[in-house]
């Protein structure tokens, strides 16, 4: 258990500056408008990574998932909205929720301790995404390497 935490630790040491919660600040500014980093955890599979996010009260059409292949970034964006009509929200006496705009950037492969062991690509075509119960699940697909050829080499 010991182990698990300190390769957790590692890797939020590793976070990047193109994560937004990396400094421990999980608001951030887009186009001049706050957002937020909706929390991550980044599963390594054999054959890839699963990444969750909570983004309870999101819907579907409200978010967008893109691979930007030349940064090796996985891109989450979009908008969570509070229920209830204009009047309603008048009444509110507390909001704790994080709603409005959010985006969250996770690099693949990941870097930490842990992931020194994960090796491989990210295949851009076997990406998908389900939005189930205020969980967002990314799975993202390693690039199958063919059969490596080894040539020998005469010595002069």
């Amino acid at each position: 258990m010991r182990e698990y935490w300190q390769s957790y630790a590692a890797g939020q040491e590793s976070r990047g500056a193109e994560d937004p919660a990396a400094a421990g600040d999980d608001d951030a500014f887009v186009d001049g408008e706050e957002t937020f980093a909706p929390p991550a955890d980044v599963f390594a599979t054999p054959t890839g990574w699963t990444i969750h996010l909570a983004i309870p009260g999101a819907k579907k059409q409200d978010v967008g998932v893109h691979w930007d292949g030349d940064r090796s970034v996985l891109v989450v964006s979009g908008v969570v909205y509070r229920p209830g009509d204009e009047e309603f929200l008048q009444g509110m006496i507390s909001g704790e929720r994080k709603v409005g705009l959010f985006e969250r950037k996770i690099e693949l492969p990941p870097k930490g301790a842990a992931a020194q062991n994960e090796k491989g690509e990210v295949d851009g075509d076997k990406i998908s995404a389900k939005l189930e119960d205020g969980v967002l699940t990314v799975v993202v697909g390693k690039l199958e390497k063919e059969w490596t050829e080894i040539k020998k080499v005469d010595i002069e």
